[in-house]
């Protein structure tokens, strides 16, 4: 089997299809090569079929043409239906095989043991990173910190004096300007490094979605850009911190908003139960990514924005992180970036964290 190519058919775009499609990007198999020749599902905004899309791969609405093809060695049957299973059984060709919804579900618990693997691996990483840049800003912002306030201070209480000349005032109040900006800096900083403290309640997230939407749509209406949204109706209440995870979205909607500003266009706002998971997803019609790679980009301290520290995604990402969730980005040049929020639905209260001392 070493290296053989398989040629697979998704018949069903969901859920499922999306953890394989995501699997198989990121972790190729080592003793064969999957190559997808297509997604079939009558929904076009199944979250499987639009990331099929943003890989390239061919979607279609109807699985019977697959059936006859002859370069098809399985299909992989993602539905649940049994009517599907026994018409795909009946009209296929005799050399394609299939693995249908109940394989599928073993399959998806071997993938869910696989990703809560990888999420606590990248985890502890994303720890021993933070922790090296932790103690580099702590040292920096202690010997920062003290200096700038007594120049801050002195500066403040020069630009008191009755009898300052006018030209001097204004080179003050630059300096004031600048030493502002540095302690802000600072401040970023601290926040992206200091361990956070999440203080979570039980939210009805159609209620917190749907009010954060509103002040989205005001704020990009008075950019010139549009928002589409689409929202289940019934999401679940779950446990988390309302504030952080405002101040997360909200960051990722300014990226987007930021990408597109010049241009105009439509951001795509996504929130969808999947599961036991709740999926957000931003779409922009950007330019992507152009000096970064998507892993770069949501590290701390890269950012290809003037003047910017590069720290908005990587407090995002921790944020995430310490709700138990994970964030993807999937960048296209010239064609936009889609920001991918997984956040596993707590329904108890979550143990309450040891002090520090």
């Amino acid at each position: 089997m070493n290296n053989q190519v398989i040629n697979v058919a998704f018949i069903g775009g969901g859920k499922g299809c999306y953890d394989i499609l995501h699997h198989l990007k990121y972790y190729p198999p080592v003793h064969f090569k999957p190559r997808i020749i297509g997604v079939a599902d009558p929904n076009t905004n199944a979250i499987g079929r639009t990331h099929a899309e943003r890989l390239g791969i061919p979607t279609s609405s109807d699985y019977r043409p697959y059936l006859q093809n002859k370069e098809l060695d399985l299909v992989i049957e993602l539905t649940g239906d049994d009517m599907v299973l026994a018409d795909i059984q009946a009209n296929k060709l005799a050399s394609i095989k299939v693995l249908d919804h109940v394989g599928a579900l073993f399959l998806w618990e071997i993938i869910a043991i696989q990703e809560e693997k990888l999420r606590l691996e990248k985890k502890v990483s994303h720890l021993d990173t933070m922790a090296a840049i932790g103690e580099i800003s702590y040292r920096m912002t202690h010997e920062l910190r003290n200096p700038l306030m007594i120049i801050g201070g002195l500066v403040r209480r020069m630009m008191t004096r009755i009898d300052l000349p006018h030209g001097s005032r204004k080179k003050l109040k630059h300096i004031s300007h600048h030493v502002q900006h540095i302690e802000e800096l600072i401040s970023d900083i601290c926040d992206v490094v200091r361990p956070l403290k999440p203080k979570v309640n039980l939210i009805d997230m159609n209620e917190f979605i749907g009010s954060w939407c509103k002040g989205v749509k005001t704020e990009a209406r008075l950019s010139g850009v549009a928002v589409d949204l689409e929202i289940d109706e019934e999401l679940p209440a779950m446990y988390i911190d309302r504030s952080l995870m405002r101040q997360a979205l909200w960051h990722i909607f300014e990226n987007s908003l930021d990408a597109m500003i010049d241009t105009g266009g439509t951001i795509k706002i996504k929130a969808l139960l999947c599961w036991d998971y709740l999926h957000i997803e931003f779409i922009d019609t950007g330019g992507g990514f152009r000096e970064l790679s998507t892993s770069q980009a949501i590290q701390p301290f890269m950012s290809t924005k003037p003047g910017r520290m590069g720290l908005g995604l990587a407090l995002c990402k921790q944020i995430i992180f310490d709700h138990g969730g994970d964030i993807e980005i999937v960048s296209e040049k010239n064609k936009g970036t889609s920001v991918i929020i997984k956040l596993p639905i707590t329904l108890t209260q979550p143990p309450p964290q040891p002090p520090e001392y």
